[in-house]
């Protein structure tokens, strides 16, 4: 199994949720919006937090110490760079979120 592959399988995404992410990542403009994305230090907590699981909003509200307005504004900031997606039993890391996660830990 190649890398792509690993990140896919990680993502744990079925396959509407995975051709909306593919529909959607034709329309970002470059890095530019996720490199700003991860540049800020709870972003990529969160992306770390939600990992290779799903996570809900509960469980992402009762592990961060900041209100739900801030919450959802980061959550939203990573939704729109694509790294991760809601769905109606939570939060998935994409396959950029999984790639990312990984990467860093290299």
């Amino acid at each position: 199994m190649d890398l792509k592959e690993k990140i896919l399988e990680k993502s744990k995404l079925n396959d509407s949720e995975l051709e909306e992410f593919y529909r959607r990542s034709e329309k970002i403009q470059g890095h530019s919006l996720a490199f700003r994305t991860m540049m800020n230090s709870t972003r990529r907590e969160l992306l770390e937090f939600i990992g290779e699981e799903i996570k809900t909003n509960k469980e992402i509200y009762e592990n961060f110490d900041m209100d739900e307005t801030q919450i959802k504004y980061h959550l939203s900031m990573l939704e729109q760079a694509l790294y991760i997606i809601e769905t109606p039993i939570g939060w998935k890391a994409t396959p950029s979120g999984i790639g990312f996660i990984l990467n860093t830990k290299l």
